[in-house]
């Protein structure tokens, strides 16, 4: 085995806000760090790493589709699989081998059976004598599930579906405290149209966000089945980073039944994109980026006339220079100049809450650069309009630890 064993460490950085010890799926209190990173992800203060562990690492055997293997460890299984390439850490169109792309087990890409067991490998200790089982045709008898919120109340107007999990790692992230929370409800899609418990007269519209929705792929088409096939005249709307969105996977989800989509474009240039999302290596990046503009272009020859799409363009003056807005500007109109975009201000948030808000004549001046280059149908999503993100103190004074 080619990974040695790692250890999750904090520096003097800490805040003790302690969201790594009750919303982070962590095998510590099971028995000991396994290096899987999850704490890291998910730390709103970077204050957390990953060490060389010290000390002879132990040699684990398991079971793995029929075959004998072993790992150094403590390590966790989605690891482990990966030193067998039975798994990878990223998108890769086509891959064969299980992608396993949040790191935080919210998103439930990872799924494995263990000893007959569905299981998030990416949180879970390998242990001796594991039988673990990755094919897809044996997994998807099991159901699919996903760590889930469900929102209703103001100001959820409408049935929201919040989906944990996200690929990209961003330091502005504005739901972070849901976005990278592995503790809570995994649901299937049945699940979900229970609990959300729709009404005919008044759910005209139904809303599945994140984190990142389609990271989980047969989760979510199966949600959005159930969902248009409870609620037949409903609206279903899909906010996404659009990074993993090919045209297969568009089809598909057109063909479930959604009919409004929201993606959301970070940059033009992969090394604002990097610096936005935090996604390395940079191959990896420009994968995520240019799915993302081509997913675009995709919906909108493709399904304008079925699929309703308004763009997102996350935008602060720190990370977005005027040429970029531009630049990306002048891309949008190319694909037709009459596309709905919303410009949406980059509030502190995570990892950047000393960040200024940002002026409604700074956000307008924005505005006007989009206009320019010939978009004729921007709005911007700023201010007030935009609840405030959850700040981690706030978190350690509700926790009960």
């Amino acid at each position: 085995m080619t990974r040695k064993p790692l250890i999750a460490v904090k520096d003097q950085n800490c805040l003790g806000c302690n969201f790594c010890g009750h919303s982070v799926a962590c095998a510590l209190k099971a028995g000991g760090c396994i290096g899987c990173a999850a704490c890291v992800i998910a730390c709103p203060q970077g204050a957390r790493s990953l060490k060389p562990r010290r000390g002879h690492p132990k040699i684990i055997g398991f079971q793995l589709d029929g075959q004998t293997y072993s790992a150094e460890g403590p390590v966790s299984i989605l690891d482990a699989l990966c030193e067998q390439d039975r798994a990878t850490k990223a998108f890769e169109p086509g891959a064969q081998q299980l992608q396993a792309l949040c790191g935080t087990g919210g998103c439930g890409s990872c799924t494995v059976l263990v000893d007959g067991v569905a299981t998030r490998s990416c949180v879970t200790p390998l242990r001796e004598g594991m039988e673990i089982v990755t094919d897809r045709a044996v997994l998807r008898q099991t159901g699919s599930r996903r760590m889930v919120t469900l929102l209703r109340p103001a100001p959820h107007y409408h049935p929201s579906v919040f989906a944990h999990g996200c690929n990209y790692r961003c330091d502005l992230c504005h739901n972070w405290n849901l976005t990278f929370s592995g503790t809570g409800s995994l649901m299937t899609a049945k699940d979900v149209v229970s609990k959300l418990k729709l009404n005919d007269a008044e759910d005209y519209w139904i809303g599945i966000s994140g984190g990142e929705p389609t990271l989980n792929r047969a989760w979510l088409i199966e949600t959005i089945r159930h969902l248009r096939q409870a609620m037949s005249d409903s609206r279903i709307q899909l906010d996404t980073n659009a990074s993993l969105l090919t045209p297969d996977y568009i089809d598909e989800l057109v063909q479930a039944g959604i009919t409004d989509v929201s993606p959301d474009l970070k940059a033009l240039e992969v090394e604002t994109f990097m610096k936005v999302t935090g996604v390395k290596p940079q191959e990896l990046a420009r994968r995520y980026l240019d799915t993302s503009w081509d997913s675009v272009r995709y919906f909108h020859e493709r399904y304008s006339r079925k699929v309703f799409m308004a763009v997102s363009l996350p935008c602060h003056p720190r990370i977005h220079s005027k040429s970029e807005l531009e630049a990306m500007a002048a891309s949008l109109v190319s694909i037709n100049p009459e596309l709905r975009v919303t410009l949406i201000e980059y509030q502190p948030a995570f990892r950047q809450r000393d960040w200024p808000f940002l002026t409604e004549k700074t956000m307008e001046q924005a505005r006007q650069i989009l206009v320019s280059a010939g978009l004729r149908h921007v709005i911007v999503q700023g201010g007030q309009a935009i609840p405030r993100a959850v700040d981690p103190l706030d978190i350690s004074l509700t926790s009960e630890d």
